[in-house]
Formats: structure tokens, sequence, C-alpha cells
């Protein structure tokens, strides 16, 4: 009996015991769990809560733009900024014309790619006085902007931006044998408008299908004079300050690093690579040319181009760029009429520290690849300056008649600065001289042949 009650007691201890030892270590296990979950709330919770805040810290508000081309404007002392939309180069051609012009009447301008640029700015340019955008706009395939002006055009559809107070004037540049004809200068001019700003001269419309650059010179002609009856300023009599090239001779030089003809990739013509592109073309193969009309001035020529090797897929309304070289005999005959030994290797750098355009065509290269791929002629260093106002003179009489019955077109490349003004002033002095005119009449003769397009400038705008 009392064995019994001991053992029952002994049992009841350590049924105590056992509970007591469990509950201790139930209390270790949850103890453990409470310490393990502040950790994670206290640090590593913490730490992700405040992963955004240190973002935020880094994202700071970012000062003025590199890409603001108002404050570049004010740097420069410009008040005329002339963008561009071009797709082959002509109206960026167009707009460094008329950037230069500005000079003439006692404004300062730039040309500008808007693909550079936040055009959000344009609001800010009344901050500079008498200040003007001018817009030379390409329309691209079926209505569409060409792709460096993809973003403007964008920017346009999307803005609310007030534009009050910005002057503006466009020209686009077309062809009438497409259903959008100068759709994209249109929709800028008619939407910059919408936004405020006002327009001090109508829009211009270029028509390739036609005579592009005289439509261009014609309306040139009357929108500086309504630039300076709006702005008040007149013409100052100074020529265009047209950048200068300075002509080096190279002597001594890799003729591995010598272009001999192509865009822009040197060697590209010996070594094809895709992608091809205006400067690196692609040299196809013409296998068929044939003429399909007859009895007209005009030539309709169909062409086949084998591009099986280019990776080149066709699209409808893909266009096809040709350049195109002078014969390689008359090359030779004008090395010979000016004693120039054509395998001089030169390269002619832009004296202009702010053009992002350092040549005019690739360099170094050679005379004979200048005459021969890029159209560009030089005068001949010798003691005694022959230039070409001086050979102009000598053949007055045959040039006259080449002129005023014949038809002929004059082209002048080269330096602005003297020999353009210097090649003029000797075209009224043989219109003067040889067609019984006053001065002032002979001016007017040589300006009629500018709005016809006989009469070019090619003066390294």
């Amino acid at each position: 009996m009392g064995d019994s009650n001991t053992d029952t007691s002994a049992t009841g201890s350590e049924t105590v015991a056992e509970e007591v030892s469990l509950f201790s270590m139930t209390d270790m296990i949850l103890f453990s769990l409470i310490v393990g979950l502040l950790t994670y709330w206290f640090f590593f919770r913490k730490k992700k809560d405040e992963v955004p805040e240190f973002t935020k810290i880094q994202a700071m508000t970012s000062p003025v733009k590199d890409s603001s081309f108002v404050e570049k404007m004010k740097k420069t002392g410009r008040n005329v900024i002339v963008f561009y939309g071009s797709q082959t180069g002509t109206a960026e051609e167009f707009a460094n014309r008329l950037s230069k012009d500005a000079h003439r009447y006692g404004m300062r301008g730039m040309s500008a790619d808007p693909e550079e640029y936040d055009l959000a700015d344009l609001g800010s340019l009344p901050e500079i006085e008498n200040s003007l955008a001018v817009f030379c706009m390409a329309t691209y395939g079926e209505g569409d902007p060409t792709d460096n002006a993809q973003d403007f055009y964008d920017w346009l559809q999307e803005t609310d931006v007030d534009l009050s107070g910005v002057k503006y004037a466009v020209f686009g540049l077309g062809n009438k044998t497409y259903e959008h004809f100068n759709a994209m200068g249109k929709y800028v001019d008619k939407r910059l408008e919408q936004l405020g700003a006002q327009r001090i001269f109508e829009l211009g419309m270029g028509d390739d299908d036609g005579n592009l650059e005289e439509d261009f010179i014609t309306w040139r002609e009357q929108f500086w004079p309504a630039v300076c009856e709006h702005f008040g300023v007149e013409a100052t009599g100074e020529e265009s300050s047209i950048r200068q090239y300075e002509l080096v001779v190279h002597t001594d030089i890799d003729m591995a690093k010598v272009y001999v003809g192509e865009m822009g990739r040197l060697k590209s013509y010996e070594n094809q690579k895709p992608p091809y592109d205006a400067k690196n073309p692609f040299l196809a193969v013409v296998t068929t040319n044939r003429k399909l009309n007859q009895g007209t001035e005009r030539h309709l020529m169909h062409l086949e181009l084998d591009i099986s090797d280019s990776k080149i897929r066709y699209e409808s309304g893909d266009h096809v760029a040709i350049y195109p070289a002078n014969d390689s005999a008359l090359v030779n005959q004008i090395g010979e009429i000016l004693g120039a030994d054509l395998d001089v290797v030169m390269s002619l750098n832009n004296l202009d520290e702010e053009s992002n355009k350092k040549h005019p065509f690739p360099c170094p290269t050679s005379y004979r690849t200048s005459l021969t791929q890029l159209n560009v002629a030089f005068s001949r260093e010798q003691p005694q300056k022959v230039y070409v106002q001086h050979l102009l003179k000598r053949d007055k009489e045959h040039l006259w008649k080449l002129i005023h019955e014949e038809g002929a077109h004059i082209y002048v490349c080269g330096d602005a600065r003297n020999m353009a003004r210097d090649v003029q002033n000797t075209f009224y002095d043989i219109v003067s001289e040889l067609g019984s005119m006053e001065h002032t009449q002979a001016v007017d003769y040589i300006k009629k042949l500018m709005t016809k397009g006989r009469y070019s400038l090619d003066v390294w705008s």
C-alpha cells in the first residue's frame, strides 16, 4: 500500500518535471521565433522600405539640358534658328543657306537638326530679342516626316505648350506626284499657329517634280524682305558670312587612309558590308537599262538593279539614290587645262569652329577623286594668279552668246566671300557691256537667271 503510494507520488513528480521541461523548451522556441521576427522586422524589412527613399534621393532634378538650343543661341549670340527635316540632304542645305543669309540683315543664324535638341524649349525662344524660328521640312514617303524629324512631329501632336511670342516661318519640300504633297510642311505651319506662334511669312512649298531650287529661291527672295519689315531691320550690304574652308595639301600620308570616292566609310567600295545606307551605299549592277518614251526632252527610263548579294529587301515606296561620276576623260582634260597634278592628296578643313561638318566631303582625298566623284574644282597656284573672273572676261563674247542666245546655265562653286562675289560682278559687267544695259539692268538680268534656276550658287553653305 505504502509502496503503491510511493510509486504514484514518484510518477506524478516525474510528470510535473516533464511538463516543466516541455514548457521551458516551448518558451525557448517561441522566444527564438519572436526574436527572429523582430530582427527581420527592424533590419531586413526596414531596409526594403528604405529602398524607394534611397532611389528618390538619387533621382534629383537635373540641371538645364545640354540639348537646349535656346541656351546655345544665347551663348553664341544667335537670334535666328533654322530647323531642318531632311532625308537626302536638300532641306539641310536650304536651312544652312537661310541661316547664313541672316548675317546680311544684322542678325545671326544657326541651322539645327531637331533630333539633336529638345523642341519643348521652343516656348523659351522669345527670351531672345528679335528671335525667329524657321523650319525647312521635307515630306517623306506617304506624307510622313523624315527620320530626323519624327520626334519633333510626335511632340507637336502631343504637346499643348503655349508658343505665344514665338515668330516662325516654314518652307516645305515635297513632290506633287505624291498624294500627300508637302504634308509635313503644311502640318508644322498649321500646328505652330494653333499653339499660339506667329507666322511672319507665308508657307513656302517646293515641288521636286518641277524645280525645287527655283521654288526655294523665289520664296527666299520674298521671305527676307518680310523679315526686315517685321523686325524693323535693313540689309547691311555685307556678304553672308558663309563658312570657309582651308586647303591643306598632304605630302606624306598613308594612302590607305585616303578616300577614293566613298561617301562615308573608308574602303567601303572595296569591302562591301551591310547595313547599307546613304553613307555606305551598295554597288549594285545595272542589269537592264532602256528608255520607255520617245520624242520628248524628258527621259523615262526602266532600270533593273541586281541587289541579290546585298541583303537589302525592297519594300513598296523605297527610293533608290544614285551617285554619278564624271567622265574620266573630261576630268583628265580639266587637269591638263589647269596644269594640276590630279593625284595630289588634299583636305578641305572647315574654319567654322561651331560647325559639325568638318569637311564638305570625305577627306583626305585627291583632286582626281574630287573632280570625278564630288564635282568640285580648284584654282591652281602660280606666281601670277589667274582667277575665274579673268577667264570669264577673256571669253566674254562666247559666254554672252551661250547665256543670252543658247540658254546656258551658270553654276558657281567655291569661296563665297571673294570668288563668288567677284564672279557675279564680272557677269554684271559682261551683261552690261555686251547687252548694252545699265548696271542696274544687268543686275536685274542676273537676278532673273537666278529665279529661273539658271544661275546657281554652291558656296560652301
